[in-house]
């Protein structure tokens, strides 16, 4: 009986979220999430989205690079940019209320950002691991033959070790997935955080059949 695995159980409600940030700096010393996009999935169907864009009182400053790759524009930030406090609230509640939050490269780079706005708040960001479906580990696995097998791993501890594991030519980014699954997408408009999502719910509904979880 499979009807326990992920892609049968439409009961389920899965967070994706991802961020855009000054740099690639994993310590919000020098570093910290301008955008923060989350969807809200239930029985594959997108029921709500968020997509905020965060004003910080910092003295970081996106450089021209990173600006040009992210599409990161003043005015508006100017125009929409909220302050951290109001956008936490709702953040928190989706994260903590999700069955399953998937990220692309989660584990590698934006639950660095989220623990850290966890922490800033004062809370412990924990609880949140056991729920995390990396879909840049989960596709590692999947190209390198390395399926997950309940009983030999923590899920948690599989995505890791997948993340940590090289081989050349295996490339497991949004892109790459997406072009490989044939999926079709404006891929011109990647790097922002709603449209990498887009791609990503694309990506996962391919991968949720290649995975035994």
């Amino acid at each position: 009986m499979r009807e326990h695995l992920l892609r049968f159980d439409k009961s389920k409600t899965y967070v994706f979220v991802d961020c855009e940030t000054f740099n690639l700096c994993l310590n919000n010393s020098y570093n910290l999430p301008w955008q923060i996009a989350m969807i809200k999935v239930v029985a594959g169907k997108k029921i709500a989205e968020k997509d905020f864009y965060i004003k910080w009182d910092t003295d970081l400053e996106i450089g021209e690079e990173a600006a040009r790759i992210t599409r990161y524009s003043q005015k508006k930030m100017d125009d929409r940019g909220i302050p951290p406090e109001e956008a936490f609230p709702t953040i928190k509640d989706w994260l903590d209320n999700a069955d399953w939050i998937i990220a692309h490269n989660m584990l590698g780079f934006d639950l660095y950002l989220i623990r850290d706005f966890y922490k800033i708040n004062n809370l412990d960001y924990r609880h949140l691991m056991p729920k995390i479906l990396d879909t840049n580990a989960l596709a590692k696995g999947i190209k390198l033959g390395i399926p997950y097998r309940e009983g030999e791993d923590s899920l948690i501890e599989y995505q890791y070790r997948m993340m940590n594991t090289r081989k050349k030519g295996v490339r497991t980014n949004l892109t790459a997935l997406g072009r490989g699954y044939d999926i079709d997408h404006d891929y011109g408009k990647l790097h922002d955080a709603i449209v990498d999502l887009e791609l990503n719910l694309k990506v996962w509904d391919k991968i949720k059949w290649q995975i035994e979880i």
